[in-house]
Protein backbone atom coordinates (compact mmCIF):
# COMPACT_ATOMS: atom_id res chain seq x y z
CA UNK A 1 0.00 0.00 0.00
CA UNK A 2 0.86 3.50 -0.81
CA UNK A 3 1.66 6.53 1.76
CA UNK A 4 0.69 9.75 0.95
CA UNK A 5 4.49 10.52 1.70
CA UNK A 6 4.89 8.21 -1.08
CA UNK A 7 5.61 10.87 -3.88
CA UNK A 8 7.46 13.40 -2.89
CA UNK A 9 9.60 10.61 -0.79
CA UNK A 10 10.63 8.61 -3.71
CA UNK A 11 11.25 11.79 -5.88
CA UNK A 12 13.92 13.11 -3.64
CA UNK A 13 15.39 9.80 -3.73
CA UNK A 14 15.71 9.53 -7.24
CA UNK A 15 17.05 13.14 -7.79
CA UNK A 16 19.94 12.06 -5.09
CA UNK A 17 21.08 9.33 -6.59
CA UNK A 18 21.16 10.94 -9.98
CA UNK A 19 17.95 9.57 -11.93
CA UNK A 20 16.75 12.64 -12.20
CA UNK A 21 19.84 15.41 -12.20
CA UNK A 22 18.74 16.49 -15.95
CA UNK A 23 15.61 17.77 -14.42
CA UNK A 24 16.98 19.53 -11.53
CA UNK A 25 16.57 22.81 -13.34
CA UNK A 26 13.20 22.35 -14.03
CA UNK A 27 12.79 21.26 -10.18
CA UNK A 28 14.11 24.58 -9.41
CA UNK A 29 11.80 26.78 -11.93
CA UNK A 30 9.09 25.15 -10.18
CA UNK A 31 9.58 25.94 -6.86
CA UNK A 32 10.01 29.82 -8.25
CA UNK A 33 6.82 29.76 -10.16
CA UNK A 34 5.00 28.65 -7.13
CA UNK A 35 6.57 31.28 -5.11
CA UNK A 36 5.66 33.87 -7.88
CA UNK A 37 1.67 32.26 -7.75
CA UNK A 38 1.62 32.63 -3.80
CA UNK A 39 2.60 36.47 -4.31
CA UNK A 40 0.19 37.11 -7.04
CA UNK A 41 -2.41 35.41 -5.59
CA UNK A 42 -2.13 37.69 -1.93
CA UNK A 43 -2.63 40.84 -3.79
CA UNK A 44 -6.16 39.51 -5.38
CA UNK A 45 -7.58 37.49 -2.80
CA UNK A 46 -11.00 38.19 -3.77
CA UNK A 47 -11.08 35.98 -6.52
CA UNK A 48 -10.77 32.30 -4.55
CA UNK A 49 -9.79 32.98 -1.19
CA UNK A 50 -11.92 30.89 0.86
CA UNK A 51 -13.91 29.26 -2.00
CA UNK A 52 -13.88 26.10 -2.58
CA UNK A 53 -15.80 25.78 -5.49
CA UNK A 54 -14.73 25.17 -9.39
CA UNK A 55 -15.26 28.08 -10.97
CA UNK A 56 -18.91 28.14 -11.18
CA UNK A 57 -19.54 29.40 -7.90
CA UNK A 58 -19.33 26.76 -5.33
CA UNK A 59 -21.93 25.30 -6.09
CA UNK A 60 -20.82 21.64 -5.86
CA UNK A 61 -19.69 22.18 -2.90
CA UNK A 62 -22.73 23.56 -1.00
CA UNK A 63 -25.41 22.11 1.57
CA UNK A 64 -25.60 23.84 4.76
CA UNK A 65 -23.47 21.53 6.57
CA UNK A 66 -19.15 21.34 6.91
CA UNK A 67 -19.56 18.10 5.30
CA UNK A 68 -19.79 19.13 2.08
CA UNK A 69 -22.30 16.17 1.42
CA UNK A 70 -25.70 16.97 -1.10
CA UNK A 71 -27.10 13.89 -0.44
CA UNK A 72 -27.28 14.35 3.14
CA UNK A 73 -25.41 11.80 4.66
CA UNK A 74 -21.81 10.57 5.40
CA UNK A 75 -19.15 12.53 5.06
CA UNK A 76 -18.98 12.76 1.24
CA UNK A 77 -20.08 14.57 -1.80
CA UNK A 78 -22.19 11.75 -4.41
CA UNK A 79 -23.32 13.41 -7.36
CA UNK A 80 -23.21 11.77 -10.51
CA UNK A 81 -25.08 10.35 -12.59
CA UNK A 82 -28.03 7.79 -12.98
CA UNK A 83 -25.93 4.66 -10.80
CA UNK A 84 -28.94 1.97 -11.79
CA UNK A 85 -27.60 0.23 -14.87
CA UNK A 86 -28.11 -2.98 -13.00
CA UNK A 87 -31.58 -2.41 -13.67
CA UNK A 88 -31.97 -1.32 -16.94
CA UNK A 89 -31.85 -5.24 -18.22
CA UNK A 90 -28.32 -5.08 -19.06
CA UNK A 91 -27.89 -8.05 -16.78
CA UNK A 92 -27.57 -9.87 -13.23
CA UNK A 93 -24.79 -9.33 -10.55
CA UNK A 94 -20.98 -9.30 -11.37
CA UNK A 95 -20.38 -10.29 -8.02
CA UNK A 96 -19.43 -13.15 -6.43
CA UNK A 97 -18.45 -13.35 -2.40
CA UNK A 98 -16.36 -15.60 -0.66
CA UNK A 99 -12.89 -14.93 -2.40
CA UNK A 100 -9.68 -14.50 -1.42
CA UNK A 101 -6.67 -13.45 -3.29
CA UNK A 102 -3.22 -15.11 -2.74
CA UNK A 103 -0.22 -13.09 -0.90
CA UNK A 104 1.85 -13.35 -3.93
CA UNK A 105 1.12 -12.91 -7.35
CA UNK A 106 2.39 -14.18 -10.67
CA UNK A 107 4.25 -11.96 -12.38
CA UNK A 108 3.83 -12.00 -16.74
CA UNK A 109 5.60 -10.04 -19.47
CA UNK A 110 2.92 -8.31 -21.47
CA UNK A 111 5.50 -7.20 -24.34
CA UNK A 112 7.44 -9.49 -25.81
CA UNK A 113 11.14 -8.53 -25.44
CA UNK A 114 10.47 -5.70 -22.96
CA UNK A 115 11.77 -4.56 -20.06
CA UNK A 116 10.78 -5.36 -16.40
CA UNK A 117 8.84 -2.13 -16.15
CA UNK A 118 6.83 -3.97 -18.87
CA UNK A 119 5.17 -6.65 -16.54
CA UNK A 120 2.06 -7.36 -14.99
CA UNK A 121 1.37 -9.07 -11.31
CA UNK A 122 -1.68 -11.27 -11.75
CA UNK A 123 -3.62 -11.92 -8.27
CA UNK A 124 -5.97 -14.41 -8.68
CA UNK A 125 -8.97 -14.76 -7.00
CA UNK A 126 -9.49 -18.06 -5.00
CA UNK A 127 -12.00 -19.82 -3.08
CA UNK A 128 -15.12 -19.24 -5.08
CA UNK A 129 -18.10 -21.02 -5.06
CA UNK A 130 -18.45 -21.04 -9.00
CA UNK A 131 -14.33 -22.63 -8.53
CA UNK A 132 -15.75 -25.55 -6.51
CA UNK A 133 -18.32 -26.09 -8.55
CA UNK A 134 -18.75 -28.94 -11.27
CA UNK A 135 -16.05 -30.00 -13.70
CA UNK A 136 -18.94 -29.07 -16.72
CA UNK A 137 -20.18 -25.90 -14.39
CA UNK A 138 -16.41 -24.77 -14.75
CA UNK A 139 -15.78 -25.29 -18.24
CA UNK A 140 -18.76 -23.39 -19.10
CA UNK A 141 -17.78 -20.25 -17.07
CA UNK A 142 -16.59 -17.36 -18.59
CA UNK A 143 -14.10 -16.53 -15.98
CA UNK A 144 -14.39 -13.89 -13.47
CA UNK A 145 -14.09 -10.44 -14.44
CA UNK A 146 -10.62 -8.63 -13.28
CA UNK A 147 -9.58 -4.74 -11.91
CA UNK A 148 -6.38 -3.72 -13.43
CA UNK A 149 -4.67 -1.22 -11.09
CA UNK A 150 -2.18 1.51 -12.24
CA UNK A 151 0.89 3.09 -9.26
CA UNK A 152 0.87 6.81 -9.17
CA UNK A 153 3.76 8.41 -8.57
CA UNK A 154 3.70 11.78 -10.77
CA UNK A 155 4.61 9.74 -13.94
CA UNK A 156 8.58 9.59 -12.82
CA UNK A 157 8.26 6.88 -9.95
CA UNK A 158 6.67 4.06 -8.28
CA UNK A 159 6.08 0.71 -9.25
CA UNK A 160 3.17 -2.17 -9.13
CA UNK A 161 4.23 -3.27 -6.09
CA UNK A 162 2.85 0.10 -4.98
CA UNK A 163 -1.10 -1.11 -4.94
CA UNK A 164 -3.48 0.74 -2.01
CA UNK A 165 -5.50 -1.47 0.11
CA UNK A 166 -8.72 -0.77 -1.03
CA UNK A 167 -8.08 -2.42 -4.42
CA UNK A 168 -7.58 -5.64 -2.69
CA UNK A 169 -10.46 -4.55 -0.71
CA UNK A 170 -12.70 -4.21 -4.19
CA UNK A 171 -10.95 -7.45 -5.90
CA UNK A 172 -11.83 -9.88 -2.37
CA UNK A 173 -15.52 -7.97 -2.20
CA UNK A 174 -16.42 -8.51 -5.44
CA UNK A 175 -14.92 -12.04 -6.41
CA UNK A 176 -12.49 -10.00 -8.52
CA UNK A 177 -8.52 -11.14 -10.33
CA UNK A 178 -6.82 -8.50 -9.31
CA UNK A 179 -3.74 -7.35 -11.82
CA UNK A 180 -1.53 -4.71 -11.11
CA UNK A 181 0.13 -3.01 -14.14
CA UNK A 182 4.00 -1.84 -14.74
CA UNK A 183 5.02 0.54 -17.42
CA UNK A 184 7.89 2.78 -18.34
CA UNK A 185 8.33 6.14 -16.23
CA UNK A 186 8.99 9.53 -18.41
CA UNK A 187 12.49 10.24 -18.55
CA UNK A 188 13.52 6.93 -17.48
CA UNK A 189 12.69 4.54 -20.84
CA UNK A 190 9.25 5.52 -21.83
CA UNK A 191 8.91 6.83 -25.41
CA UNK A 192 7.28 10.23 -26.10
CA UNK A 193 3.84 11.35 -25.35
CA UNK A 194 1.67 9.74 -26.33
CA UNK A 195 3.59 6.01 -25.93
CA UNK A 196 2.85 5.65 -21.78
CA UNK A 197 -0.30 5.25 -22.91
CA UNK A 198 -0.09 3.19 -25.90
CA UNK A 199 1.97 1.18 -23.43
CA UNK A 200 -1.00 0.71 -20.53
CA UNK A 201 -3.16 0.21 -23.65
CA UNK A 202 -1.34 -2.92 -24.72
CA UNK A 203 -1.29 -4.45 -21.37
CA UNK A 204 -5.20 -4.59 -21.82
CA UNK A 205 -4.98 -6.42 -24.99
CA UNK A 206 -2.42 -9.23 -23.51
CA UNK A 207 -5.21 -9.72 -20.75
CA UNK A 208 -7.96 -10.16 -23.15
CA UNK A 209 -5.38 -12.10 -25.85
CA UNK A 210 -4.63 -14.28 -22.66
CA UNK A 211 -7.94 -14.44 -20.65
CA UNK A 212 -8.47 -18.23 -21.15
CA UNK A 213 -5.33 -19.02 -19.73
CA UNK A 214 -5.83 -16.45 -16.50
CA UNK A 215 -9.63 -17.08 -16.37
CA UNK A 216 -10.35 -13.95 -16.89
CA UNK A 217 -14.10 -12.98 -18.38
CA UNK A 218 -12.57 -10.95 -21.26
CA UNK A 219 -16.16 -8.83 -21.35
CA UNK A 220 -15.64 -7.50 -17.54
CA UNK A 221 -12.28 -5.67 -17.43
CA UNK A 222 -12.31 -2.32 -15.14
CA UNK A 223 -9.33 0.21 -14.77
CA UNK A 224 -8.45 1.64 -11.52
CA UNK A 225 -5.32 3.54 -9.85
CA UNK A 226 -4.21 6.72 -8.10
CA UNK A 227 -2.69 10.17 -8.88
CA UNK A 228 -0.73 9.50 -12.10
CA UNK A 229 -2.44 6.19 -12.16
CA UNK A 230 -5.95 7.13 -12.14
CA UNK A 231 -5.09 9.77 -15.04
CA UNK A 232 -4.02 6.62 -17.21
CA UNK A 233 -7.27 4.37 -16.12
CA UNK A 234 -8.93 7.17 -16.93
CA UNK A 235 -7.25 7.99 -20.39
CA UNK A 236 -7.59 3.67 -21.62
CA UNK A 237 -11.42 4.20 -20.13
CA UNK A 238 -12.20 7.40 -22.43
CA UNK A 239 -10.12 7.45 -25.38
CA UNK A 240 -11.04 3.57 -26.34
CA UNK A 241 -10.40 3.54 -30.36
CA UNK A 242 -8.64 7.18 -30.38
CA UNK A 243 -6.39 7.40 -33.38
CA UNK A 244 -2.87 7.89 -32.53
CA UNK A 245 -3.12 6.80 -28.73
CA UNK A 246 -3.52 2.63 -29.30
CA UNK A 247 -0.24 1.68 -30.16
CA UNK A 248 0.59 -1.34 -32.40
CA UNK A 249 1.52 -3.84 -29.08
CA UNK A 250 -0.45 -6.96 -29.17
CA UNK A 251 -2.79 -6.77 -31.81
CA UNK A 252 -6.34 -8.61 -32.34
CA UNK A 253 -7.56 -7.69 -29.06
CA UNK A 254 -9.31 -4.58 -28.09
CA UNK A 255 -7.95 -2.17 -25.21
CA UNK A 256 -11.53 -1.05 -24.20
CA UNK A 257 -12.67 -1.76 -20.85
CA UNK A 258 -16.15 -1.75 -18.71
CA UNK A 259 -15.80 0.54 -15.92
CA UNK A 260 -12.95 2.63 -13.95
CA UNK A 261 -12.47 3.89 -10.51
CA UNK A 262 -10.63 6.50 -9.94
CA UNK A 263 -8.41 7.59 -7.15
CA UNK A 264 -7.66 11.46 -6.95
CA UNK A 265 -5.99 11.77 -10.41
CA UNK A 266 -5.13 15.15 -12.81
CA UNK A 267 -8.13 14.82 -15.70
CA UNK A 268 -7.93 17.90 -17.47
CA UNK A 269 -4.59 20.20 -17.92
CA UNK A 270 -6.16 23.12 -19.28
CA UNK A 271 -7.06 23.85 -15.88
CA UNK A 272 -5.11 22.19 -13.24
CA UNK A 273 -2.63 25.38 -12.73
CA UNK A 274 -5.85 27.69 -11.89
CA UNK A 275 -6.78 25.10 -9.96
CA UNK A 276 -3.69 24.57 -8.19
CA UNK A 277 -3.10 28.43 -7.31
CA UNK A 278 -7.28 28.40 -5.86
CA UNK A 279 -5.45 25.24 -3.48
CA UNK A 280 -2.25 27.38 -2.35
CA UNK A 281 -3.98 30.16 -1.21
CA UNK A 282 -5.69 28.63 0.81
CA UNK A 283 -2.22 27.66 3.56
CA UNK A 284 -3.33 24.13 3.54
CA UNK A 285 -0.41 23.08 0.90
CA UNK A 286 3.21 23.66 0.58
CA UNK A 287 4.98 23.07 -2.30
CA UNK A 288 4.73 19.67 -3.27
CA UNK A 289 1.81 21.06 -5.53
CA UNK A 290 3.33 22.11 -8.50
CA UNK A 291 3.09 21.09 -12.33
CA UNK A 292 6.61 19.43 -12.51
CA UNK A 293 5.01 16.00 -13.67
CA UNK A 294 3.45 17.07 -16.45
CA UNK A 295 6.60 18.78 -17.71
CA UNK A 296 8.10 15.34 -17.71
CA UNK A 297 5.15 13.33 -18.55
CA UNK A 298 4.46 15.23 -21.82
CA UNK A 299 8.45 16.83 -22.34
CA UNK A 300 7.76 20.37 -22.07
CA UNK A 301 10.27 22.73 -22.78
CA UNK A 302 11.10 25.60 -19.92
CA UNK A 303 8.71 28.08 -19.84
CA UNK A 304 10.11 31.66 -20.42
CA UNK A 305 11.55 33.55 -17.64
CA UNK A 306 8.65 35.87 -17.00
CA UNK A 307 5.90 33.40 -17.53
CA UNK A 308 3.32 33.27 -14.47
CA UNK A 309 1.94 29.92 -16.36
CA UNK A 310 4.42 27.03 -15.70
CA UNK A 311 2.77 24.84 -18.48
CA UNK A 312 2.64 27.60 -21.30
CA UNK A 313 5.52 25.97 -22.89
CA UNK A 314 3.54 22.91 -23.34
CA UNK A 315 2.36 22.06 -26.57
CA UNK A 316 -1.29 22.80 -26.48
CA UNK A 317 -2.41 20.15 -28.15
CA UNK A 318 -0.62 17.35 -26.07
CA UNK A 319 -2.00 19.18 -23.30
CA UNK A 320 -5.51 18.54 -24.51
CA UNK A 321 -5.14 15.28 -25.98
CA UNK A 322 -3.46 13.85 -22.37
CA UNK A 323 -6.31 15.57 -20.78
CA UNK A 324 -8.99 12.34 -20.26
CA UNK A 325 -11.92 14.67 -20.38
CA UNK A 326 -10.69 15.66 -24.35
CA UNK A 327 -12.04 12.13 -24.87
CA UNK A 328 -15.06 11.51 -22.67
CA UNK A 329 -18.70 10.59 -24.95
CA UNK A 330 -21.72 8.59 -24.70
CA UNK A 331 -19.97 5.35 -25.25
CA UNK A 332 -17.55 5.76 -22.36
CA UNK A 333 -17.95 2.89 -19.33
CA UNK A 334 -19.55 3.79 -16.07
CA UNK A 335 -16.93 5.58 -13.73
CA UNK A 336 -16.41 6.21 -10.05
CA UNK A 337 -14.38 9.41 -9.55
CA UNK A 338 -12.98 10.30 -5.91
CA UNK A 339 -10.52 12.88 -4.22
CA UNK A 340 -10.31 14.80 -0.95
CA UNK A 341 -10.35 18.31 -0.55
CA UNK A 342 -6.91 18.59 1.83
CA UNK A 343 -5.29 16.97 -1.52
CA UNK A 344 -1.59 18.47 -2.15
CA UNK A 345 -0.46 16.78 -4.84
CA UNK A 346 -3.68 17.19 -6.89
CA UNK A 347 -6.29 19.85 -6.83
CA UNK A 348 -9.52 18.20 -5.80
CA UNK A 349 -11.49 20.40 -8.23
CA UNK A 350 -10.07 18.00 -11.26
CA UNK A 351 -12.22 14.93 -9.86
CA UNK A 352 -15.54 17.90 -11.08
CA UNK A 353 -13.95 18.03 -14.21
CA UNK A 354 -14.18 15.35 -14.80
CA UNK A 355 -17.86 14.89 -12.87
CA UNK A 356 -18.41 17.30 -15.18
CA UNK A 357 -17.55 16.13 -18.62
CA UNK A 358 -19.18 12.67 -17.60
CA UNK A 359 -22.50 13.82 -16.90
CA UNK A 360 -22.71 16.24 -19.64
CA UNK A 361 -22.29 13.31 -21.99
CA UNK A 362 -24.17 10.80 -20.30
CA UNK A 363 -21.81 8.55 -18.56
CA UNK A 364 -23.15 6.64 -15.42
CA UNK A 365 -20.69 8.12 -12.50
CA UNK A 366 -20.38 8.56 -8.90
CA UNK A 367 -18.12 11.33 -8.03
CA UNK A 368 -17.22 11.38 -3.89
CA UNK A 369 -15.19 14.17 -3.24
CA UNK A 370 -14.14 14.20 0.77
CA UNK A 371 -14.00 17.19 3.06
CA UNK A 372 -10.20 16.81 4.52
CA UNK A 373 -9.28 14.05 2.26
CA UNK A 374 -6.08 14.12 1.22
CA UNK A 375 -3.80 12.05 -1.42
CA UNK A 376 -4.51 8.84 0.53
CA UNK A 377 -7.33 6.42 -0.45
CA UNK A 378 -6.89 6.03 3.65
CA UNK A 379 -8.44 9.40 4.15
CA UNK A 380 -11.30 9.10 1.96
CA UNK A 381 -14.92 8.15 2.88
CA UNK A 382 -15.09 5.60 0.10
CA UNK A 383 -15.88 2.15 0.82
CA UNK A 384 -15.13 -1.15 -1.07
CA UNK A 385 -18.34 -1.69 -0.83
CA UNK A 386 -19.57 1.30 -2.14
CA UNK A 387 -17.31 0.79 -5.48
CA UNK A 388 -18.99 -2.68 -5.76
CA UNK A 389 -22.16 -1.64 -5.56
CA UNK A 390 -21.61 1.22 -7.64
CA UNK A 391 -19.68 -1.52 -10.48
CA UNK A 392 -22.62 -4.01 -9.86
CA UNK A 393 -25.54 -1.56 -10.66
CA UNK A 394 -23.85 -0.20 -13.18
CA UNK A 395 -21.85 -2.87 -15.23
CA UNK A 396 -23.95 -6.00 -14.60
CA UNK A 397 -23.64 -8.94 -16.47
Amino acid sequence: MADKNFYSQNISQQITSGQLLPSILKSSLVLLFSFMLISLAGCDSSSSGGDNGDGSGGSEMTGGDDTGDQTGGGGDMDAGGDTGGGEDGSGGSIVEAGGTLPPNPETFAYVEGGTESQTLDYYRIEGLPSQTASKREIESSTGRPAIVWFHGGGWVTGSKDNIEGIAFEIAELAGFHLVSVGYRLAGQGADPWPGMIQEVKSAIRWLRLNADMLGIDPDHIIVTGESAGAHLAAMIASSHGVAGLEGTVNPGASSEVQGAVLFYGPYEFDTIVGQGLEVLVTAMCGLELNPLPVWFLLDCPLPGSFDLDPLSACNSDDLTEASPVTHVDGTDPPMFVASGTLDCFVPWQQALDMQNALNAAGVPNETSVTQGGEHDADTLDVTAEQVVMFLDENIGK
